[in-house]
């Protein structure tokens, strides 16, 4: 009997008809359990099959335990892959351990090296970082260009002019007659909750040529244009009066006196909204001091105070504006927080980072100018023009016009000198002239200066 292949064991009984009976492994399994007492098989045991001689179909209810012969007599078939031994020679073993190499000395220190490289580049990149956030607010003036001073700047002489506004809408207008419009005001102390927003139809209504073409009810609300219920109720209802007829003529005669250009104004926001902090409040607080500290002549001594800081294009320092505030107008802490302040202040820096000017400063401080009062300073600034004075004064005209000692002598002072005669050749323009009656007119009438 052959041993030496698989053939051996399996004994087709008819060709074509798939695995036959096994040879010679009863013998052999039977020698082996009666000399060792083990075989190498699962030993088997008879199954009833009373039912399956009947029922062909019928399947044991447990399954029968075998084995298989090629694991039997060859063993259980490996899961490791062939491999030439020309190609195992040199190749390293893995199945030896790892020799340790390294410490715990070598181990700390490479732990050290890398926390240091880390925390290098992060340093770096945090430099960077601010590098690529920061802010300039220098332009390409001082770098491409210097940008000359405002002082040495002047009007070139010889521009091309373009007509096209004249030719469209005439000549330009005189600004007089517009300084006569109310609606102009604007009150830059008041809150802004407290100012009316100026529109086409509170114009109409103030105008007494315009007022019939607006269509409101009449305005003896809070507000220009707040309803009143007065004029639907019933005269059940009616409360004004026992007559409604009557109360309703004497509402419609005190119309006459309505004010639809009128503001309502104040320092804060109304009701709830009264702790907001308020600019408004913040300016009229400085206002206070300034009259309290320096008198009528107040604004311009404040201004006096801030040319001393500024450079010769009248930029000031903004900490030298909170200097001037604090320790000179002894505006302290309580009264006005630092906070709100350097909020304002910085809000006024347009030019340089961290330097406003002083005109800048003042004209937001200050409460502005009426339109009234700025057209009579307008009116009297033309009266002392010469015939060819090219928009320009001599302050030495208008000196020998005040009557006040005290008003002719702080003027002197504003223009940086102690006796009249010393600006007496000044020339002023416009704008200086109006800049000086608008420090002067919130403490100070103004009428006898203008006469």
């Amino acid at each position: 009997m052959a041993q030496f292949s698989d053939d051996a064991y399996n004994t087709k009984l008819q060709p074509g008809a798939g695995a036959g009976t096994l040879i010679g492994n009863w013998f052999e399994e039977r020698i082996l359990r009666d000399s060792s007492g083990e075989g190498r098989t699962v030993p088997q045991r008879h199954v009833p099959r009373s039912g399956l001689l009947k029922d062909w179909t019928k399947v044991p209810t447990v399954p029968r335990k075998g084995d298989d012969t090629f694991d039997r007599v060859y063993g259980p078939k490996s899961s490791l892959q062939w491999e030439a031994a020309s190609h195992m020679i040199g190749k390293g073993d893995d199945s030896t351990p790892t020799i340790l190499r390294e410490g715990p000395l070598t181990v700390a220190l490479k732990s050290a090296h890398h926390d240091g490289a880390e925390t290098e580049v992060q340093q770096e990149d945090a430099i960077v970082e601010e590098v690529n956030h920061a802010r300039y607010f220098e332009t390409s003036t001082g770098i491409a260009h210097q940008k000359p001073d405002y002082t040495v700047a002047e009007k070139a002489t010889h521009t091309s002019k373009s007509y096209a506004q004249e030719i469209r809408c005439g000549p330009e207008p005189d600004q007089m007659p517009a300084l006569d419009n109310e609606g102009l005001e604007v009150p830059f102390h008041a809150h802004y909750s407290g100012v009316e927003q100026i529109t086409n139809q509170r114009m109409f209504l103030a105008d007494s040529e315009f007022r019939n073409n607006v269509k409101a009810s009449a305005a003896t609300g809070v507000g220009a244009f707040h309803r009143n219920s007065e004029f639907t109720k019933g005269c059940d209802k009616f409360i004004l009066g026992v007559r409604k007829d009557e109360a309703l003529n004497a509402m419609y005669t005190g119309l006459k006196d309505t004010q639809p250009l009128r503001h309502l104004g104040g320092e804060l926001a109304p009701n709830h909204f009264a702790g907001i902090p308020s600019l408004a409040a913040l300016k009229a607080t400085i206002h206070q001091k300034v009259q309290e500290a320096w008198g009528p002549m107040g604004y311009v001594s404040l201004r006096q105070r801030l040319f001393d800081f500024c450079d010769h294009e009248g930029f000031v320092p903004k900490g030298n504006v909170v200097a001037v505030l604090r320790e000179q107008l002894g505006v302290t802490e309580e009264e006005v927080p630092s906070k709100p302040l350097d909020v304002w202040l910085t809000q006024l820096v347009t030019m340089k980072k961290d330097e406003l000017t002083a005109s800048t400063f003042m004209s937001s401080l200050r409460p502005a100018l009426p339109q009234k009062d700025k057209r009579r300073v307008l009116t009297a600034f033309k009266l002392l023009q010469g015939p060819n004075s090219n928009g320009i004064v001599r302050l030495g005209d208008w000196l020998q016009r005040l009557d006040d000692g005290e008003v002719k002598q702080t003027v002197v002072l504003a223009f940086g000198a102690e006796d009249e005669e010393s600006v007496a050749n000044t020339t002023v323009t416009e704008r200086v002239f109006l800049e000086l009656f608008s420090d002067l007119a919130p403490f100070l009438d103004i009428d006898s200066l203008l006469q």
